[in-house]
């Protein structure tokens, strides 16, 4: 049987440049998109690959039965540092890996000498969003590891609508704004959410639905999920916590002086002598029944569960929506146009607006309060900053009247609703909301 062949040194898939005789001492000889075979030690890891190290023996296993069947990508050291200088230090060899780390290992475990790799220097300013997307579309990242590259490109300056735009398709289909918005936040969780999430003992969906709480709060609701509570049920419960007003000390037992005031009669109230009898014997307190509780408190919670997660869908939608986009005009128009439609709140529209802009980061102008804010905002005579205060207090004013509203909600709530459902990826949770919504019935029907 004849040997197999040797491995070419290079292949280029770019046609050779026309370079004049005296200049060719001094070209390069490897060109971006060559395929070099490259020495293991000659490589180092990604610094922005958060990937696990793991399945590197199962891969080893199947490159020994099958063969290497993708090269992996570089760019030399020198590039690398001049795009990115905060990671020279954990640039180790001549080459970084820009993707097929995992494939490196394997090969070292098999003992190779080298690896076939395409050299990629053009990608340098890219190498961030390729290795997430290399590594998304092979499921291989976890939610908080995901997290870490959007906070990445946040930094480089890319919105989250672009960033959904560049990843484009992943191994579990098509990535939203609100999707990277989402994941992004999971870093601001408390330290217990985020190690529940790193061991896989709470759910992705269930840590974005606390991500309005408190630390304290979050590790109750934590705490909650972990019982066996559903994720909406325990959000609902900490929310009718959060919300419920200290419970003012009670007298036990109040004998009213005739003047608006009461006067305890109880085990502490001073006793009065008469004569030579006996000190008069306190009155033991009444005891008082317990009341039943009123049958509209699973409603009102519900309630102020959904109220606390349209907050966060607002807040999504706001910070998302690039308003110069032509394709945001009807997103806006509806918005507008249910805030004009409803009755005015003003005051606590712009408080809720003014609140929502700071949280989000894109208030622009410092001022000492809501009214100062919006005011600035006038007489700057920045349009931008204009439409979207504008659609912030709008925004508010929608939400504030569907929390108001106490009875069954009308076309304008519903409205409201269907531009968070359709533009922030607001999923109603609570029966009750459902049922103001027809989605109970719906799904009772199917």
């Amino acid at each position: 049987m004849a040997g197999t062949l040797p491995r070419p040194k290079r292949k280029s898939t770019k046609s050779a440049p026309v370079v004049a005789p005296e200049e060719v001492l001094y070209t390069d000889t490897d060109r971006d998109g060559d395929t070099l075979d490259v020495a293991l030690g000659a490589l180092c890891p990604n610094p922005f690959n958060k990937r696990k190290k793991k399945g590197v023996p199962e891969l080893a296993a199947t490159i020994r039965e099958v063969g290497l069947l993708q090269n992996i990508a570089h760019i030399r050291a020198e590039t690398w540092i001049a795009a990115y200088p905060e990671t020279k230090d954990q640039i180790t060899a001549p080459n970084v890996i820009l993707f097929g780390e995992h494939r490196w290992l394997a090969l070292q475990e098999l003992g190779w000498d080298t690896i076939p790799s395409v050299l990629c220097d053009d990608k340098v300013n890219e190498a961030r969003l390729i290795t997430l997307i290399e590594n998304l579309r092979r499921a291989q990242l976890d939610p908080l590891e995901e997290a870490e590259h959007y906070r990445g490109l946040r930094a480089e300056g890319l919105s989250y609508e672009q960033i959904a735009e560049k990843v484009g398709e992943t191994a579990e289909g098509a990535i939203s704004k609100g999707t990277v918005w989402k994941r992004a936040k999971l870093l601001e969780l408390a330290p217990e959410m985020q190690q529940a999430l790193k061991d896989g003992t709470l759910k992705v969906s269930a840590a974005e639905k606390a991500q309005k709480l408190s630390d304290s709060d979050q590790r109750a609701y934590l705490g909650l999920v972990r019982n066996g509570v559903r994720p909406a049920e325990a959000h609902a419960q900490v929310v009718a916590r959060q919300l419920q007003p200290a419970d003012a000390p009670v007298p036990e037992n109040t004998v009213s002086n005739g003047n608006g005031s009461a006067k305890r009669n109880s085990a502490e109230t001073e006793v009065v002598s008469k004569g030579n009898a006996k000190p008069a014997q306190p009155t033991p307190p009444a005891q008082r029944k317990p009341q039943p509780a009123p049958a509209n408190d699973k409603a009102d919670a519900d309630r102020r569960a959904a109220a606390a997660s349209r907050d966060a869908a607002c807040r999504l939608l706001l910070e998302t929506t690039d308003l110069a986009d032509p394709a945001t005009h009807e997103l806006v128009l509806g918005v507008l146009a249910t805030a004009i439609l409803a009755p005015q709140q003003q005051s606590a529209a712009q408080q809720r607006a003014y609140t929502w802009l700071k949280e989000t980061g894109r208030h622009g102008l410092d001022a000492a309060d809501a009214a100062s804010y919006f005011t600035a905002v006038q007489d700057s005579g920045d349009a931008a900053s204009q439409r979207l205060a504008a659609f912030a207090v709008a925004l508010a004013a929608a939400e504030l009247r569907t929390i108001a509203r106490r009875r069954s909600w009308g076309s304008r709530e519903r409205a409201h609703l269907r531009v968070l459902q359709e533009h922030a990826e607001y999923e109603p949770q609570t029966e009750w909301e459902k049922s103001e919504l027809g989605m109970a019935a719906a799904e009772g029907s199917r």
